[in-house]
Formats: structure tokens, sequence, C-alpha cells
């Protein structure tokens, strides 16, 4: 069984001119509301929804001028990475 987190982007949608990214975490192991709680306290403006060893991200915001700011992909691997790093780094009550 595959004991790291991950985490997917599942999808990207533009509405007017804001962004909606979806990302799925798998979190093996025991505690997932612990971690669930400390993600909500650090990432207060994104949603989170637990089903079983996964949760669902969701994420929203606008990308005013993107001729200077990174493609929504982008952005949304940032935010994966970044929950992967705050997982793994002890962010979320200590390393899985």
């Amino acid at each position: 069984m595959h004991s790291e987190p991950s985490v997917e982007v599942k999808k990207t949608e533009k509405y007017g001119d804001k962004w909606k990214v979806v990302l799925e975490l798998s979190i093996p192991g025991h505690g997932l509301s612990e971690i669930l709680h400390e993600l909500e306290k650090r990432f207060r403006d994104y949603s989170f929804r637990a089903d079983g060893r996964n949760v669902t991200v969701e994420v929203s915001f606008r990308i005013l001028e993107p001729w200077e700011d990174e493609p929504v992909e982008d952005v949304a691997e940032s935010i994966a990475l970044e929950l992967i790093s705050f997982i793994t780094a002890g962010g979320a009550g200590g390393e899985i």
C-alpha cells in the first residue's frame, strides 16, 4: 500500500474572471480528522471535504492579469505542492 500522501488536480474551471480548482488529496494512515482540522486552520480560503481516506479540496481565485501571472495549471500544481509539503513537513500534526 502506498504510504505517502498524494494529491491530484481533478479539475480547473473558469467562471467569469474567477477560477475554481478541485484537487483530490489522498492521506494514508490514521488521524485523518486531525490532519483535516490542521489543513482547515492553515488554508482558510480552501474548502475541504473528507470521503474515506481522500479529501476533496476546492480553491477559488482570480487571475486578473494573466500575462503577469502563472497559467492556472501552474497555480493548481503549486497549490498541490503546498498541501503535500504542509502535511509531510509536520504542519498537520507531525509527519505521516
